[in-house]
């Protein structure tokens, strides 16, 4: 047989709200399995139920009869005054507005920030791509290439030393 423990004030609430509908639903299935567990715990929550029930039976407070009558006399004795404004509000409210404009001057200026980067970016990517234009259509003749030094040389075809010297003639 299971050890039974006594139950505590904490596990008591946890068993209320579960009760009142106030628990969420991992603690609701967490409750639950407990129940369907310990015999303790169930019968405490049996009994909590019937106390719940027995709730219902209890009578219910009335007001008194002159109860609307007397407040409202109490407060038609109040004499009501506008209220004005303390003298240094002025610096709270011009504070207040301060603090507004620097956080909208701020958002305008990333904003700004952002489209001229995003658009230079986007000039400087294009003017990119089109100056190496030739090594991309001819990506596929530089795929053989071992080395740079060799692509050098070819960019001077009249260097001797790239083909030899033709001076034997044939």
């Amino acid at each position: 047989m299971a050890d039974t423990h006594p139950i505590d004030d904490r596990e008591r609430e946890q068993l209320s709200a579960y009760l009142d509908g106030e628990v969420d639903p991992q603690t609701a299935r967490s409750i639950e399995a407990k129940v369907s567990l310990d015999p303790q715990t169930r019968h405490e929550l049996e009994s909590l139920r019937r106390v719940w029930g027995l709730l219902d039976y209890l009578p219910r407070p009335e007001p008194a009869a002159d109860f609307t009558h007397r407040t409202l006399e109490r407060l038609s004795g109040q004499r009501l005054q506008p209220r004005r404004a303390p003298a240094g509000a002025w610096r709270s409210w011009s504070l207040g507005a301060a603090w507004a404009a620097a956080v909208l001057l701020a958002a305008l200026g990333g904003f700004q920030g952002m489209r001229w980067h995003a658009r230079n970016l986007h000039d400087n990517s294009d003017q990119q791509l089109v100056h190496d234009l030739y090594v991309i259509e001819n990506a596929r003749v530089y795929e053989h290439v071992d080395d740079i030094d060799f692509l050098h040389k070819l960019a001077n075809p009249n260097d001797p030393d790239l083909f030899g010297d033709d001076s034997t003639g044939s």
